[in-house]
């Protein structure tokens, strides 16, 4: 061997040795900061150190839940037993009312208490007990080394799916692992007697996630209670959102023994809110991801939405959003905890993206998601020498860079723009010498739940006659597209002058669905309406959805018919009148260009939003001469709603962002 060689190998064991010296510094040290933070605390902790002493692995374990501890919260006022004591009453009382009821009542109860209780928290590592940390560690170890569903795991993944006292910050320090493991269990043990199930995580969450189902019922629905953290009571509540769920089965399959994670992307980039869920860690060592008392693992699970970043919260800190956190005043809400970790790449296809930004060098920037209303930070950065390098982030989604004054206002410090499926960054920059005409029919994208109301309308006619029975009837206008959008239908002078007009859906299936429809009268081109005519009735009898809404100027109620095809719905003007033409809206979500609404578009430009003018809309379509091509867009009812999205405008159409 070369001595540059010999050289070579005895600097990397060299460096190695360093470093493995200088993490076990670091790791003694975060211990020693602990043991300072517990304060009065401090011989409870250094008990579980001393009572491990002669067990390395277990030792490890209690170091790892004590350096970790500090930045864990617990309620400070023992008062807030009694809230759940209250909670637990009202439920075993109202056990037959339904959830509606039981909702009213408890938010009643929390109204009540939250003058009471103290918002006031207390650090784990000045309450935390030997006893209890110890208790929780043996189980912990039993469930790996002894249980059925863990043995797969390695130190570090044991750390953090099993070995955590608690499963989220302001949990009740209680017998949970024993409590729920006993509640939630049933049929488990029948899995030994088969020899593929006998060891198998998969199987195991399977059986009890359905038994989580069976005996939740979830409803999700939300809630202004203050929340219940004792998972005794939490798991007795009738309703919840996913992030009640998500924790709920976490705590459930790890007082199983079952290695479970809690994932959650903070802001979906294509609509409003976030979504929380649960991981698996298989024994093959793939994660499978699935909904808490809801999809089991293996089971399709938000598959086709595409998601910016996607983070597990974890019990170990992340170093990086400590220093973000010791370095910045305002610090938006997802990195609030230091206890998650980026897991993009798990989810989607990503890339890293650099960008030169105008930002204050050594601060912090974010990249944003539009919620709806607002941008939403989804990712954080350090920025150097005038440049933003953001991590796994995902594709097919528009950006916009921002970061914080002290005071919290948000600031863009370069322009919006779309990271594509090829992981190239387009800019979204209006271009004010470049005008164009945008035709716009919708403020929100069409989603799947729209698809059957949309495809109800095809092939339906309006027809005309004479006659209120319709013999003989003449067709002026047949629908061959879905009603994705409101229509027009525009009729031909040849036409001539009927008393008698009206939709008629042949289809199958279709109960004649429809939201709105108006008649134009030609000869002065405005609105006329007559006596509603049509068929009776409503399916399953409920009135809410009777002719007479077809005419209502309301498009979130709409025409449900009591057959399934050959219903009608239509007006008698009392003498026959010429229709220029016809504008009419399929059952759906209210997006659509609404008749009688005041709209605004704005577009992106200098670093805020730009309008464009307000309009009311007298017909199913907005037009806007004169706008800026190359932009980001977003049009808002100012009337009513709240779900509205950015987008683009290519080939006159809207690309939703």
């Amino acid at each position: 061997m070369s001595i540059n060689n010999k050289i070579k190998i005895s600097c990397s064991i060299i460096a190695v040795t360093l470093l493995l010296v200088y993490g076990c510094q670091n790791q003694d040290a975060r211990i020693e900061r602990a043991l300072s933070l517990a304060k009065s605390n401090r011989p409870e902790l250094e008990k579980v150190l001393e009572h491990y002493q002669h067990d390395s692995l277990k030792l490890e374990a209690a170091k790892f839940l004590i350096r970790n501890m500090p930045g864990h919260y617990s309620p400070a006022d023992s008062s807030i037993n009694k809230y759940y004591d209250a909670i637990d009453s009202t439920l075993h009382a109202m056990k037959n009312h339904n959830v509606d009821e039981i909702k009213y009542s408890l938010e009643r109860i929390s109204d009540r208490f939250c003058t009471i209780i103290k918002d006031e928290t207390v650090p784990d590592v000045e309450i935390i007990t030997s006893e209890y940390l110890i208790a929780n560690i043996d189980t912990a170890f039993a469930q790996w080394q002894e249980g059925p569903w863990s043995k797969h795991l390695n130190f570090e993944q044991f750390c953090e799916c099993l070995l955590p006292y608690k499963t989220e910050d302001l949990q009740s320090l209680d017998n949970w692992k024993e409590y729920l493991k006993t509640t939630y269990n049933q049929k488990l043990e029948n899995l030994k007697y088969c020899d593929l199930y006998k060891n198998s995580a998969l199987r195991a969450a399977i059986q009890v996630n359905s038994n989580l189902k069976n005996d939740l019922h979830p409803v999700l629905v939300p809630s202004r209670m203050t929340p219940v953290y004792r998972m005794s009571t939490r798991v007795k509540l009738p309703f919840g959102m996913c992030d009640d769920y998500t924790e709920i089965a976490t705590a459930v399959f790890r007082s199983n023994g079952i290695p479970v994670f809690s994932d959650f992307t903070p802001q979906w980039p294509f609509r409003s809110m976030g979504h929380t869920w649960n991981v698996l860690l298989n024994n093959n060592g793939k994660n499978l991801s699935f909904g808490g008392a809801d999809t089991n693992p293996g089971d399709p699970h938000k598959l086709d939405e595409h998601m910016a970043k996607a983070f597990r919260r974890t019990y170990a800190a992340n170093s990086e959003l400590e220093e973000l956190q010791a370095t910045e005043k305002y610090i938006p809400s997802t990195f609030s905890t230091p206890f998650i970790k980026d897991v993009t790449p798990e989810y989607t296809d990503c890339v890293d993206v650099e960008l030169e930004v105008n930002g204050k060098n050594g601060k912090f920037a974010y990249l944003s998601v539009f919620n709806n209303h607002t941008w939403t930070p989804i990712d954080f950065t350090r920025i150097k020498h005038g440049k933003a390098h953001f991590k796994n982030m995902g594709k097919n989604i528009v950006y916009l860079p921002v970061y914080y004054e002290e005071n919290e206002w948000q600031l863009a410090i370069a322009d919006p723009f779309v990271l594509t499926y090829k992981g190239e960054v387009k800019k979204l920059i209006p271009d004010t010498l470049k005008r164009q005409t945008l035709v716009l029919h919708r403020k929100y994208p069409v989603f799947p739940h729209l698809n059957e109301g949309a495809e109800r309308l095809y092939n339906g006619e309006f027809q005309v006659a004479d006659n209120p029975d319709f013999k003989n009837a003449k067709v002026v206008h047949k629908i061959k597209q879905w009603g994705t959008i409101g229509m027009e239908a525009n009729i031909p002078d040849s036409c001539g002058k009927y008393r008698y007009w009206r939709y008629y859906q042949p289809e199958e299936y279709c109960n004649c669905n429809i939201a709105e429809i108006y008649f134009v009268e030609r000869e002065n081109h405005s609105f006329i309406e007559g006596e509603i005519i049509g068929t009776d009735g409503a399916w399953n009898n409920n009135e809410n959805y009777n002719k007479t809404k077809v005419f209502d100027h309301n498009l979130l109620t709409s025409f449900d018919a009591p057959t399934s095809n050959g219903a009608w719905v239509g007006m008698d003007f009392g003498k026959p009148v010429d229709i220029e033409k016809i504008l009419f809206t399929a059952r759906g979500d209210g997006n659509t260009i609404d008749i009688g609404d005041t709209y605004e578009l704005f577009y992106w430009g200098n670093g805020h939003w730009n309008s464009l003018g307000k309009q009311k809309a007298n017909t199913v379509t907005l037009e806007y001469k004169n706008v800026p091509t190359g932009a980001l867009y977003w049009l808002r009812d100012l009337t009513k709603g709240e779900e509205e999205r950015i987008f683009t405008y290519e080939n006159g159409k809207q690309i939703w962002w």
